[in-house]
């Protein structure tokens, strides 16, 4: 049975760290990003999901770019490398113009995201895509790859996750709405880990990348 097992929920410990947030709701607190409003998590959803805000294109933007600004982007290595206490990690699924069936994290293609043991990591998921069966999600897992079809058969507890989001509205990027959830949690013991699309076949597809957790 794969289970969702999240140590902070979302509007708890990251909501009481924020300021007054920017237009996406996220602001700088003391330490770093906080959210501001609420959410919810689940593991599947797909078109009726109801928990996910929508963003427009110059939102989703925006956040993604508020994102890359606070890592160190090694574009040689494909490394996304994030420090400090409190952290966002905003990814999208399909960012306009990069390959299908693929996460961007800072403009980089499935990248290794790099964090500080301990941290606490508010993750977003914003998926750009379009068409059917471009519903996306994202957990965190010890498991490796290669992964099966049916993803969530066979694994292990994720460390965290976002449930499947619905595609893009319309296929227009300049008008679409896109369905962007959050989740926040305590990145585990220093290690290897994964992030993957839980979506039917994306992860065997090759949705997925290294979520290295770094010791001191």
């Amino acid at each position: 049975m794969f289970l969702l097992a999240v140590l902070i929920p979302l509007g708890a410990a990251a909501q009481s760290q924020g300021q007054p947030g920017d237009r996406n709701g996220y602001g700088f607190g003391p330490q770093g990003y906080g959210m501001m409003g609420g959410g919810g998590y689940g593991m599947m959803g797909g078109n009726g999901w109801q928990g996910a805000r929508q963003l427009t294109l110059s939102e989703a933007t925006h956040l993604l770019e508020q994102s890359a600004e606070s890592a160190r982007v090694d574009k040689a290595q494909k490394e996304v490398v994030f420090s400090g206490k409190r952290i966002l990690v905003a990814m999208a699924a399909v960012q306009p113009g990069f390959p299908d069936t693929t996460f961007e994290v800072a403009g980089l293609v499935d990248p290794t995201i790099v964090v500080p043991a301990g941290s606490v990591i508010t993750l977003v998921l914003v998926n750009m895509d379009y068409g059917p069966d471009m519903d996306h999600g994202v957990v965190i897992t010890p498991d490796p790859p290669p992964y099966p079809v049916l993803t969530m058969m066979g694994m292990p507890d994720s460390l965290a996750g976002i449930p499947i989001l619905p595609p893009r509205d319309i296929e227009q990027t300049q008008k679409a709405h896109f369905p962007e959830e959050s989740v926040t949690f305590t990145a585990p013991p220093a290690g290897d880990y994964y992030y993957l699309c839980q979506y039917y076949d994306h992860a065997s597809k090759g949705m997925y990348g290294r979520f290295v957790v770094a010791g001191d």
